[in-house]
């Protein structure tokens, strides 16, 4: 994902291997205010673009 053309998170689609994640979104790797030790995982890219945005806004 970017913001203000820099990247700030990378997110991956689980794929059926993850079982009841299958399908989800999750946070591959997050950088500065987006970085997150325990990386959430999301029910869609929508959620995640929120999440990530709260994250940019001081959230």
């Amino acid at each position: 994902m970017f913001a203000d053309s820099f990247l700030v998170a990378v997110l991956v689609h689980l794929p059926n291997d993850h079982e009841e994640d299958a399908g989800k979104r999750s946070l591959e790797a997050g950088f500065g205010r987006v970085d997150e030790p325990d990386p959430p995982t999301f029910a869609d890219l929508e959620v995640a673009q929120a999440w990530t945005q709260h994250r940019l806004d001081g959230g």
